[in-house]
């Protein structure tokens, strides 16, 4: 039987148990809406050599970190390859209404997933164009979305600290330093942790597309349009052409032996990556050297791909380069300039 005494005590109880309930929730309620100020969803484009991706992101402004990728998409567009075929060494009209179609294709898309801001960056092409600033400057006013033309040095920058962000959710081993290797359609850079700290770059102009014209240049008759079928002979020879290069290249980089070599960009995780048809895409010197062999006898039709004139000729490129870096392996990771793009802050100030 409940006495007055009783009473007042449950009664006591009970308030003193409420407010300590609403003092939590308000802490909880408290820190959604910290959390909240530090996320913000962001879209990147990356405008390529070869490819144009979009990329649509749940960034951690506090913490500079991509917590989640919503939406990712990819169109071919060969400019590099055009821009290599003009006489003027500019980016056309037509490729430059061509471009704008995609970027407003993008914006539409990013505005559909949620994002709050979409910006742009270029290279290779853009950089070597006589004309780009000005195509760039078209796109811009043609799709309202803010599109610049980065350094190589940036571009490096870019896929690096996209790399380890990456990297930090993965089970890498510890006691190697990770270095990235970034191959796109017209530009090359590779980055790799010191001692002291600091990090050690080369950057490159000898990439897929430009080396697939070499490689023409070099093996076959005037006015070739495609190397496939590449050839065993070819496929040899080619591959001695790229350690050739890299040898003049990096005398004084270095090697990257006893570095966890990570492959970003479209060469390593979507044309080699690809010709292996793997979950994971690791590739080693022995698996590429017998899917070179395997693949240069194949043609353009058979290779069956938006980039079979590439295709084969960057597994050699990518073979060779591997001998004189003295690289076992490499992991390719999905990972572009938009990634890269999305938690670097002078970019969204």
């Amino acid at each position: 039987m409940f006495t007055a005494k009783n009473i007042l005590f449950s009664t006591l109880l009970l308030v003193i148990v409420s407010c300590g309930s609403l003092q939590r929730s308000s802490e909880k309620y408290h820190d959604i809406a910290e959390s909240s100020k530090c996320h913000t969803k962001r879209a990147a484009i990356d405008l390529g050599s070869g490819s144009t991706k979009l990329v649509v992101g749940l960034v951690n402004t506090c913490k500079g970190l991509v917590e989640g990728i919503l939406f990712e998409a990819q169109r071919a567009v060969p400019l590099k390859e055009a821009l290599q075929a003009s006489k003027e060494n500019e980016i056309t009209p037509s490729m430059i209404q061509k471009l704008s179609g995609v970027f407003e294709e993008f914006k539409y898309m990013a505005d559909h997933q949620g994002a709050s801001d979409i910006k742009a960056v270029a290279t290779s092409a853009f950089r070597t164009a006589d004309n780009g600033e000005e195509a760039a400057e078209i796109i811009t006013n043609n799709s309202g979305i803010p599109l610049t033309i980065i350094s190589q040095k940036d571009e490096a920058r870019f896929a690096y600290y996209a790399a380890l962000s990456k990297t930090k959710t993965m089970k890498l081993p510890k006691k190697s330093p990770v270095a990235v290797w970034d191959i796109g359609g017209g530009s090359m850079q590779i980055t790799k942790p010191l001692a002291d700290g600091s990090t050690k770059v080369a950057l490159l102009k000898v990439a897929s597309v430009p080396f697939k014209n070499l490689v023409l240049k070099e093996l076959y008759p005037d006015g070739t349009k495609t190397p496939n079928p590449l050839t065993e002979e070819r496929a040899l020879r080619s591959m001695d052409l790229a350690r050739f290069i890299s040898k003049q290249e990096f005398s004084r980089f270095g090697n990257l032996k006893g570095y966890q070599v990570i492959g970003v960009g479209g060469v390593h995780y979507y044309s080699i990556g690809g010709q292996f048809k793997k979950t994971n895409r690791i590739y080693n010197q022995s698996t590429l050297l017998s899917k070179l062999l395997e693949r240069s006898k194949l043609s353009d039709k058979e290779i069956d791909s938006k980039y079979a004139v590439t295709d084969v000729t960057n597994l050699a490129l990518v073979l060779g380069f591997m001998q004189t870096l003295k690289v076992d392996q490499v992991r390719p990771l999905k990972i572009n300039m938009a990634h890269g793009l999305l938690i670097n802050k002078d970019f969204w100030n």
